[in-house]
């Protein structure tokens, strides 16, 4: 039997310990698995995102609409949850660690689930006070750059959000009053 978006989330919840945000799902979108325990928008046998050496065509030949969510992975320790989507306003891609065969899978569930509780407040935020942002957070290489209405643009080259130390700081123009 062909997994569901539901069995995703319950396996979700069961290995994350918490509940995905289901405001991080597409709306209007019908999700299909991809393989694994993997769901996204694309049509095809296999997703095409799912390695490092994949993230300058994301960025540049993802179609917009493109959203991935769910986990894959090979080997040993080349296993992450997905969380990727391109709309007209962002750019986001997210390979965080979590299920290989050396990592610290609890510390890395509570990684998760804080960068999913916490994107699901932010993603509000940055679509509405700015024209675009790209982030990038991919088993510890990280980038993001996002340029507010005014002009503004704030970027860096590490994590948006680390569970440990919150919001990068440069995010303060952007999260102060919200």
């Amino acid at each position: 039997m062909e997994p569901t978006l539901d069995s995703l989330l319950t396996f979700y919840a069961e290995r994350i310990g918490g509940p995905f945000p289901l405001a991080l799902l597409p709306p209007d979108q019908p999700l299909h698995w991809q393989g694994q325990s993997l769901f996204g928008t694309a049509r095809g046998t296999e997703p095409p995102y799912l390695l490092q050496s994949t993230i300058d065509s994301f960025l540049s030949e993802a179609p917009l609409g493109f959203f991935s969510v769910g986990f894959w992975g090979h080997g040993m320790n080349s296993h992450a949850f997905y969380y990727q989507r391109r709309e007209p306003w962002c750019s986001l891609f997210l390979r965080l660690a979590y299920g290989g065969f050396y990592d610290d899978n609890e510390r890395a569930a509570r990684q998760v689930r804080a960068t999913m509780v916490w994107f699901a407040g932010f993603l509000p935020i940055v679509r509405e006070r700015a024209r675009h942002c790209i982030v990038v957070d991919s088993m510890g290489d990280a980038i993001f750059r996002i340029c507010l209405h005014d002009g503004q643009v704030i970027e860096g080259d590490g994590p948006l959000f680390e569970h440990e130390h919150g919001p990068a700081e440069a995010l303060g123009p952007l999260l102060a009053g919200a």
